[in-house]
């Protein structure tokens, strides 16, 4: 039987040498494992920056109500999709047109303008969909803030009468195709955008908002309010308006010289006669002239957009009823009236940008 060699005591030496290369060991894995961490914390915030903050963080307030870029984003895609639909629509009836056929030219310069101003709409659909959402916002907390009736059915009493038979006509689209065709548009959305339904539906929900808020603030437009009835002669440039104003000091007529030298066409063979008008149915220079001035009063040379305007007030009335169709034109703007003055109160606070607008297709 062999013997077994003894075991070899183990040096100092040795032992301090096993003890550095464990403490190296232990070093090197706790480095590897910090290294390890930071590298997972980086992609960690990354990923978290790209698919959580950043889709969280608001494009606009209103009235401390958050907009988030996710949702902007959604509807951006949305509105962008549904002009594309409409460009390639356009697209094929412009082709199914003969540029060559006479009696097809007008149609063809026309189809070829609209697709052309559907393009333009495109290059800024980020940010009138940025203006979109915060006017459907601010409608949205008005309409829940006044609680709009919802209308609700009326009940039926009348009878009918047998002997009347009506024809039977055809409906439009029978339920079934309705929630085919809603089907099949929903769930292109989904497969094409990630637009959901709910999101969709708030879009009929906005609508709804924005017809109620129309029809209360219509209501609320006065029937009658302060009016002028004036005249004004429009020349090009202020050397030409200082000449009018000399020739009416010297005493000629202020029609005639409407009808001679003005260049609004709509109102010179009228001897510059504008009729009675409220405020907010001019432009703001003209406006505030206008109704500066008492009757019989001539005015100074007033700049526009337009050139430059001799004014006479002839009558003034502080609450004269407003014809129907003025009526019918304040009830119209009654909303934009409404969000301009909602805009500029300092309830919205917008953090947009164009680094906000997502990819689209091209």
């Amino acid at each position: 039987m062999p013997k077994v060699k003894p075991t070899e005591p183990i040096t100092k030496k040795q032992l301090s040498r096993r003890e550095q290369e464990r403490r190296q060991q232990r070093i090197l894995g706790i480095v590897f494992g910090l290294t390890a961490a930071a590298v997972l914390f980086v992609l960690g915030f990354g990923w978290y920056q790209e698919y959580v903050a950043k889709p969280s963080a608001p494009v606009a307030t209103v009235n401390g109500k958050a907009i988030s870029t996710r949702d902007y984003q959604a509807m951006v895609k949305y509105n962008d999709y549904e002009l594309r639909s409409t460009i390639a629509r356009a697209q094929s009836q412009l082709d199914s047109l003969d540029a060559t056929n006479e009696d097809q030219t007008f149609l063809v310069s026309y189809m070829q303008q609209q697709i052309q101003q559907l393009r333009t709409k495109r290059s800024s659909v980020g940010l009138d969909t940025y203006d979109q959402m915060v006017d459907d916002e601010l409608i949205r907390q008005e309409a829940y803030d006044r609680n709009p009736p919802t209308p609700t059915p009326t009940p039926i009493t009348a009878t009918v009468d047998s002997s009347v038979t009506p024809q039977p006509t055809r409906a439009p689209m029978t339920q079934t195709e309705f929630e085919t065709n809603y089907g099949s548009y929903v769930a292109a959305l989904r497969k094409n955008l990630a637009f959901s339904e709910q999101t969709f539906r708030r879009l009929f929900e906005s609508s709804l908002y924005h017809t109620k808020l129309q029809e209360a603030l219509a209501l609320e437009v006065s029937a009658s309010e302060e009016q002028v009835h004036a005249r004004h002669i429009l020349v090009a440039t202020e050397d030409e308006a200082n000449k009018v104003l000399e020739r009416l000091h010297a005493g000629e007529d202020f029609a005639a010289l409407a009808k001679e030298l003005s260049t609004d066409t709509g109102s010179k063979e009228e001897g510059g006669d504008l009729g009675w008008f409220p405020r907010g149915m001019m432009v703001t220079e003209f406006e505030n002239a206008a109704f500066a001035l008492q009757p019989g009063q001539t005015s100074e040379p007033v700049k526009t957009s337009f050139g430059y305007h001799i004014i006479n007030v002839i009558e003034r009335d502080a609450n004269r009823p407003l014809d129907e169709a003025t009526l019918d034109q304040k009830k119209s703007r009654a909303l934009d009236n409404w969000l301009t003055t909602q805009r500029n109160s300092g309830t919205v606070i917008g953090y947009w940008s164009s680094a906000k607008v997502p990819n689209l297709s091209q």
